[in-house]
């Protein structure tokens, strides 16, 4: 009853849109205009997982009260200095965070704790004991150097300390000097800087190093990127550095992040849109052949885009990272309704005698209960994780949802009036394959069919234990991205990580127990800012205090050298330079007699080069070399602050000791920390406790999904044993596009875990046509002679097509969204159009056959 009532209704709607089709149009054309222009003034973007995931319990409690507490610590762009020169990294890390300050006014909790002159001065008292020794041998080294400099404070200085070194035969302790001269003449010979960095002699670098800059900006939640403000001014700053060879400034922390997913996710969906229309107009060109439906079908996609748009900014209010996907899936899911109301429509109008009125009705009383029918489940596959605590998959269901119902309401509106415009469609033959072949060979010996499929089946359900989900918010962002690949490199070298718990108490907490967690690697508290073996190191710096005191004094004053003064100092460390036959010196005397060649003023600059950094390296000695001990209290304001705020409270950091890339170990390295301190907090955490969260929105969507189309289904065709039939597809796609992840290696992630329940919502369209079209024609042989099966594999091709356009998609939550559900449709197609033929089949008697 009620589906005669609705197809009569749809029908009475059709013929009067098909009577007064020029006006329809119009309406349609103004309505779209109109929501267009909503759709882009209310666009806004929201990658926040504490809006993604409604968030309760202790685990989010322990996490506000930290950010509460320590705001300037989370939510942060972090701009990494990093190259292998101590010297260039100081300066350049400096240069960053004056500029920044002079922004003040934008950029506000600015912190780099490694310029601060303080640690600068301290540095000795910061090294270890071994790297103390070490630095103290090269300073033994370089006291003769650090003397005649002193003494006189030019290039004249060394120049004459070599020739007297060199005329005298104790040479051995010169070949760093040697060396140093030899390269920064050569640069002057060929006009490049000459600068000798004497800190790299000092600070000895193994490998890169880095220096970290944190901040926070004003975001501005308004706009569809919230944080591009922060980044552009970053990224400006960044680019308005002048090069320095060897160095490498780039942004990442918390800030970048996110912007940087939200970059990825509108360019995924604008290169995803883009192959989804020539994939799909390939498809239909191939597939259908007609101007008039490829024209209709696109109508409706434009049509259609633009009204959900709008209508999700009037009902959710913005896009997040995975509602946005709908735009795309949209192309796939639409074309389903278009084409097999139009190829419906042409095969009723060429038998009808060419009456497009007339056509229309008997299209939509042929197709409308199915398309109908399809419109609600598939919005129930979408919706089902709206009674969720999964926020962002909950939005993308109300989205899509509502998409459906635009999509078939386009389908029974602009479709007819269109066509009604457009007049006759010319029939066309199109060698597209339909399997009828196969489906009958395959029912002829449907037991061994089934047997099969019972084996393969075995085989994925074995296949599909292995599936884990991956809840990492990381493993969603593109791995191409600044922020992605500077936080690696990080977490790689051991300098900060995503994954580190942190501990609020009121005192500092016993670190033993901690340190004894085989999950755990480090555990640094407020007291660990302050260097251990203070005694120790002071005695060092005590024997060097007196091996350099000729240096330490104050500069004696000398006459600035001339350049006449520096070629005579040349031209004697020349002539003694003949006797020495080590290649270092023949490298340098090559060098100054090139330079000998050069006017005067040549050599000054050479001088510059030489003499500036080390000049500020002897004033740096002259302090660093006469420090006390220092107590937490004597650290900076600054540095003091991130660590115990004002009511007292200390911050401990837990660093993991395995790779926490996966689950299992990060899920046991959060478990075993809160055993010992239950309140450590983190991102770790956080996604610790929204994996869980996810995890059971899963399993409840997934149930949702099965019983609410399980039930429209039985309501639909008043069997069980229908609904049934449609469903088996559905679970044999799932099933195998599990054991499909497992063998991709793609785990379950916080994005494609809606594929499960969405092969569902999408799959039983297929199912519904295929079973409708079954019934009024009762045999499987009138069935796949029809035009349903080409339509079913035109709509899947073109849905598998949109699916696959996802894959490219810099986001890897989209990409694994793309990848999986291409791989579920495409089996879906395979199941339905040839296994539910199969078992359609035994529905007949064995003499109708």
């Amino acid at each position: 009853m009620a589906r005669r009532w609705l197809l009569s209704s749809l029908e009475r709607w059709v013929a009067m849109v098909a009577r007064n089709a020029w006006l329809t149009l119009s309406l349609l054309s103004l309505v779209t205009v109109l929501l267009g222009w909503v759709a882009a003034d209310r666009f806004q973007m929201n990658s926040k997982l504490s809006d993604l995931i409604h968030q309760e319990g202790s685990w989010r409690d322990d996490f506000d009260a930290y950010k509460e507490q320590f705001p300037d610590l989370v939510e942060t762009a972090v701009v990494v200095v990093s190259g292998t020169s101590f010297s260039a990294v100081e300066q350049v890390a400096k240069r960053v965070e004056s500029k920044l300050r002079e922004q003040d006014a934008f950029f506000r909790a600015i912190s780099a704790p490694q310029n601060d002159p303080f640690f600068r001065r301290h540095a000795f008292l910061y090294l270890d004991l071994d790297e103390l020794d070490d630095m103290a041998d090269r300073l033994a080294e370089a006291q003769p150097m650090l003397t005649a400099v002193a003494e006189d404070p030019s290039l004249r200085g060394i120049l004459s300390l070599v020739a007297d070194a060199v005329e005298n035969e104790p040479v051995a302790g010169l070949s760093t000097v040697v060396r140093l001269l030899a390269e920064s003449g050569e640069a002057v010979v060929d006009g490049h800087d000459p600068a000798v960095s004497w800190t790299d002699e000092f600070f000895e670098v193994d490998g890169i190093q880095h220096r970290l800059i944190l901040l926070k900006g004003q975001a501005n939640f308004g706009e569809s990127l919230p944080n591009s403000e922060i980044m552009s001014r970053l990224r400006a700053l960044i680019a308005e550095l002048p090069a320095v060879e060897g160095i490498s400034v780039r942004i990442t922390g918390e800030i970048a992040l996110a912007h940087e997913e939200i970059e990825a996710t509108l360019d995924g969906v604008k290169i995803a849109g883009w192959v989804a229309v020539v994939l799909l107009s390939a498809v239909l060109v191939l597939g259908v052949r007609s101007a008039k439906i490829i024209a209709a079908t696109f109508l409706l996609l434009v049509s259609g885009v633009i009204w959900t748009s709008a209508y999700a900014m009037l009902t959710v209010g913005e896009y997040n990272t995975l509602s946005i996907v709908f735009l795309v899936m949209f192309f796939g899911l639409s074309v389903d309704f278009a084409v097999h109301y139009s190829l419906r429509f042409q095969e009723a109008i060429n038998a009808g005698g060419g009456n497009v009125i007339e056509a229309l009705v008997s299209t939509t009383n042929s197709v409308g209960g199915a398309i109908a029918i399809c419109t609600v489940t598939t919005a129930l596959g979408f919706m089902a994780f709206y009674p969720t605590e999964y926020k962002g998959l909950a939005d993308l269901g109300v989205i899509s949802a509502g998409g459906m119902v635009i999509a078939a309401f386009l389908t029974f509106t602009l479709l007819p009036a269109y066509y009604a415009v457009a007049g006759n469609i010319r029939p066309h033959v199109v060698g597209l394959p339909t399997g009828d072949r196969l489906v009958a060979y395959l029912i002829r010996r449907r037991g061994l069919v089934l047997g099969v499929l019972g084996v393969f089946v075995g085989l994925a359900g074995l296949t599909a234990t292995r599936a884990h989900f991956d809840y990492s918010v990381l493993a969603l962002k593109n791995p191409a991205a600044e922020s992605m690949q500077m936080l690696r490199i990080l977490q790689a070298d051991d300098i900060a990580t995503d994954y580190a718990l942190t501990i609020m108490s009121r005192a500092e907490i016993d670190t033993e127990t901690l340190e004894a967690l085989d999950t755990v690697d480090s555990v640094v508290s407020p007291s660990d800012y302050v260097p251990d073996h203070q005694d120790d190191k002071l005695f060092v710096l005590e024997d060097l205090q007196v091996l350099l005191w000729s240096a330490l004094e104050p500069v004696r004053s000398s006459e600035p050298p001339s350049g006449d003064d520096l070629a005579a100092a040349l031209g004697e460390l020349v002539e003694v330079l003949e006797a020495p036959a080590t290649a270092e010196f023949d490298r340098l005397a090559r060098v100054l007699g090139e330079l000998q060649q050069r006017p005067a003023q040549t050599l000054l600059i050479w001088q510059t080069g030489v003499i500036s950094n080390l000049l500020e390296e002897l004033d740096w000695l002259r302090e660093a070399l006469y420090v006390d001990s220092i107590e937490f209290e004597d650290l900076p304001a600054s540095v003091r602050q991130r660590l115990v705020n004002d009511r007292g409270e200390f911050l401990t950091v837990v660093t993991p000791a395995r790779n926490v890339a996966r689950v299992e170990a990060l899920s046991e390295f959060v478990e075993s920390v809160r055993g010992v301190a239950p309140v450590a907090t983190g991102r770790s955490v956080i996604e610790w406790g929204v994996g869980d969260i996810v995890m059971n929105a899963y399993q409840r969507a997934l149930a949702f999904a099965t019983i609410a189309i399980l039930a429209v289904l039985f309501l639909t065709f008043r069997n069980l044993r229908d609904g049934l039939l449609i469903l088996v597809p559905l679970v044999l796609a799932a099933l195998f596009t599990i054991a499909a992840g497992v063998l991709m290696n793609m785990p379950l992630n916080m994005a494609n875990i809606l594929v499960l329940p969405l092969i569902f919502g999408l799959g039983v369209d297929n199912g519904i046509h295929v079973v409708d079209r079954y019934h009024r024609g009762g045999d499987v042989g009138q069935l796949m002679h029809s035009s349903t099966p080409r339509a079913v594999m035109l709509s899947t091709l073109t849905t598998i097509g949109t699916f696959a356009a996802l894959m490219l998609s810099p986001h890897q939550g989209t990409a694994s969204i793309g990848l999986l559900l291409s791989t579920a449709v495409a089996l879906l197609l395979v199941f339905t159009v040839f296994v539910l033929p199969v078992l359609l089949s035994f529905l007949v008697e064995p003499d109708a056959r």
